[in-house]
């Protein structure tokens, strides 16, 4: 049986013509053996991999897992595999196969496989390369080469084979000169890039290579150098690895992590942060592929999770009873909503309020874009619509804009008010300026825009945190492309906003920056304390199905946020914090970190 496949040195959920790749599943092989030399066989220890139908060259195989070179004539797109065993055969799995798809080796605690080029040791925290020189990562999915290799067969010395596509690198965010991507000699699929470093400091840093557009996940690497060292803010301290969802949402209930993805939602159980373990999970027939975005609310009742689950064009609310936190019970499930396209839910008291963020096309253009404010009781335990938003001409009362992410503050210090991100662009014009609506819920019957805060420097605004009288905003430089060929994401950069809401429903902007990051979306923003900000950055637009990059926002000096690259990964569409520790999800797990704030 196949329960995944994946490249072999990031284990990213695709792969590439001609790269290393794995099959993770039970009863693959009589035993476990390694290739004994080139060419590689097709088959051993009874086992047999394919690739439409076609065997692929084994590297080594076990019971649980086949690590194979995927042909190099393979096109892009989905390819079924099927792996045979003394005459039975597997059920046919369907993977993903991508023109190119760089992955790093690294080692279980994510430090990649590198050599130092001045004498060829080993790349670590007490072997460090030196700024300035040359640094060998080792790689996978480097795409096509100006001189192919049989597959299957040791690369040669002589033509070197390089990959044509256009290489660059980032170490802790900094532009890095790449020397060469291609095939190491002397070993099939196997591929090295060779890095010359930037100017750091001392310390370990995220490397992350792009070839031809395409992102790899990333890997620490240690550097000496001179200068200060940067803050250490996250530390891993446990980790639990089953298979997630390529998008999902984590909310924590006390001792109890429940992480929303597409088809069902998994109970974790982190009240032992460096051991969490797997309890169990459920939804399934609930969510049927269209989970992925809940809350929990504990001013029911009793205390309840709330997943949004679609299709978009007709979402419901699925209601869980979490009574027994471990055996969550399904209370209700609202059939139908008046609202499309809801992209979150947020709770105050009973209420839970939602924003939603769809438009209309024509051909591939954008003809129309809506957005919408809108509160449902949960009182009952069965979800009823209160009221929403009316447009009465004041600009944050606009449903003609999306709103991609609300967020209702919490009493207190914030009373009444809610948030929404959004556009003052409208129709199907996508030119506008980023815009932060602010809506005033003292009557839930009620509701009311009273304000919108611009800023000129982004298009969009997408995601926002706040802590104590600090709010930060992200935003893109552009909105959606359009028209939408090949697809409707956004095709800028980061923007970061920082808004001092002392005066809650008036936001003052204190900053306005724009950064070089590349990016589809940065929906996420999870406050830390200390006005330190972790935030999700979706892949650019390059590679829209590419890995997601963990970064900090240092805003202690809010007319001067400092951003510092963190993790790239896979599947890591949002974080929790709990107390001093962060979580946060990807497509091969839980992954948590204590938190230093300045």
């Amino acid at each position: 049986m196949i329960y995944g496949v994946t490249d072999a040195a990031s284990f990213a959920p695709r792969v590439a013509p001609g790269e290393l790749a794995s099959i993770f599943g039970a009863n693959l092989a009589d035993s476990t053996q390694q290739a004994p030399g080139f060419p590689l066989p097709h088959s051993m220890a009874g086992a047999t991999a394919y690739i439409n139908q076609a065997s692929v060259p084994l590297l080594y195989v076990s019971e649980t897992q086949i690590n194979f070179q995927v042909p190099s004539g393979l096109a892009a797109g989905t390819a079924s595999m099927y792996v045979t065993r003394d005459g039975g055969q597997s059920a046919i799995f369907q993977f993903t196969v991508v023109s190119i798809g760089p992955g790093i080796f690294q080692d279980t605690s994510n430090h990649a496989i590198a050599q130092n080029a001045t004498d060829n040791s080993t790349n670590s925290s007490s072997n460090p390369v030196a700024s300035g020189a040359v640094l060998v990562a080792y790689l996978t999915g480097q795409g096509a080469l100006d001189h192919a290799v049989p597959d299957g067969t040791a690369t040669p010395n002589s033509p070197l084979s390089a990959a044509t596509g256009s290489a660059t690198a980032t170490i802790g965010g900094t532009s890095a000169t790449v020397q060469f991507v291609g095939l190491t000699p002397g070993f099939a699929g196997l591929a090295q890039a060779n890095i010359l470093v930037p100017a750091l400091a001392t310390g370990d840093y995220p490397l992350v290579i792009t070839v031809g557009g395409y992102v790899s996940a990333s890997a620490q690497v240690s550097v000496s150098g001179s200068g200060t060292a940067p803050p250490t803010f996250l530390t891993l301290v446990g980790q639990l690895s089953f298979a997630n969802g390529a998008a999902s949402s984590i909310v924590v209930y006390g001792n109890t992590t429940y992480i929303c993805g597409p088809n069902r939602i998994n109970i974790i159980d982190t009240s032992s942060v460096t051991a969490p373990t797997y309890v169990g999970e459920f939804g399934d027939a609930d969510l049927a592929g269209n989970g992925g975005k809940c809350a929990i609310n504990t001013n029911t009742s009793q205390p309840i999770l709330v997943d949004i689950v679609g299709p978009g064009s007709a979402p419901t609310f699925a209601v869980y009873s979490l009574s027994a936190p471990e055996t969550p019970v399904k209370l209700s499930q609202l059939s139908t909503t008046p609202y499309t396209y809801i992209s979150d839910i947020s709770f105050l008291g009973t209420v839970g309020y939602v924003s939603t963020s769809w438009f209309q096309t024509s051909g591939n253009s954008i003809s129309a874009q809506h957005g919408d404010f809108a509160a449902y009781d949960f009182s009952s335990l069965f979800p009823v619509l209160v009221s929403a938003i009316v447009p009465n001409g004041s600009a944050a009362s606009s449903n003609l804009s999306v709103k991609p992410n609300a967020l209702v503050l919490q009493a207190g210090s914030y009373p009444n008010t809610a948030y929404a991100t959004t556009t003052t662009s409208a129709g199907g014009g996508t030119t506008g300026s980023a815009a932060l609506d602010v809506i005033n819920v003292s009557s839930v019957q009620s509701m009311q825009a009273i304000e919108q805060v611009t800023v000129s420097n982004a298009a969009i605004f997408l995601g926002f945190g706040y802590d104590d009288n600090l709010l930060l905003v992200t935003g893109n430089t552009t909105s959606f492309r359009n028209p939408g060929v090949p697809d409707f994401s956004f095709t800028g950069n980061l923007t970061l906003s920082t808004m001092n809401i002392a005066n809650v429903q008036n936001p003052v902007g204190i900053a306005n920056v724009t950064t070089d990051i590349a990016t589809t979306g940065t929906y996420v923003v999870q406050p830390l304390g200390s006005d330190l900000f972790a935030i999700i950055n979706n892949p650019p637009s390059t590679d829209p199905t590419g890995p997601a990059s963990l970064m900090i926002v240092d805003a202690s000096t809010p007319s001067a946020p400092v951003l510092y690259p963190f993790v790239t990964q896979f599947g890591m569409s949002d974080i929790a914090a709990a107390g001093s520790y962060l979580l946060v999800p990807n497509v091969n797990g839980l992954m948590i970190y204590t938190i230093q704030t300045p």
